[in-house]
């Protein structure tokens, strides 16, 4: 019978970084649908969240390394974090830009009595629907700004070698809403 790991190869067994959402085609009615937009954004938020996590284990294995004579230093570790946590930043910024955008456009056309891709929402709804949107770009700037706080304090000696690097690193700095780069 086969015993599970436990300890260090418990740690190294368990699978990281989560699989990403689903593949799924992007239609204007994810973005009037906020309960459907907010579960999209949480799948994508799990890097975010484990980053604490991700980082203590990936420290445990280089001391391990290092103790066999195997170390490489967290270099290595550091720049991989940093690309997935980029690539997870940008999904989630084109998928509110995306939203952002729909929602605005639908409301804007009904104010000029055009047809619009939501037809029967009124424009209050949909006013509110763009409000929650900018709150959910705050959110994001905030949750870009802890995971970088976080990542800096173990991949101190980290700088982003890229343009495209340099601008999310100095986007999620800031803590403010705003579109990076895409990747």
């Amino acid at each position: 019978m086969n015993t599970p790991p436990f300890g260090t190869a418990s740690a190294y067994a368990d699978t990281f970084p989560t699989p990403p959402p689903k593949t799924l085609t992007l239609g204007a009615e994810t973005c009037f649908n906020l309960a459907v937009f907010r579960d999209l954004v949480r799948q994508y938020r799990k890097l975010d969240d484990q980053v604490v996590t991700r980082l203590n284990r990936a420290q445990a294995q280089l001391r391990d390394e290092a103790r066999e004579g195997k170390g490489s230093g967290n270099e290595g570790m550091c720049a991989q974090m940093w690309s997935e946590m980029m690539a997870g930043w940008a999904h989630r910024q084109t998928l509110l830009t995306y939203c952002q955008k729909t929602v605005e456009a639908s409301a804007a056309a009904k104010k000029a009595g055009e047809s619009a891709p939501s037809p029967h929402r009124g424009a209050l709804e949909e006013q509110r629907i763009a409000e929650q949107l900018g709150s959910e770009a705050t959110i994001e700037a905030i949750i870009r700004k802890r995971t970088l706080d976080v990542f800096r304090q173990r991949c101190p000696f980290f700088a982003p070698t890229t343009d495209t690097g340099r601008v999310w690193w100095e986007l999620a700095d800031r803590g403010q809403p705003g579109e990076g780069p895409s990747i």
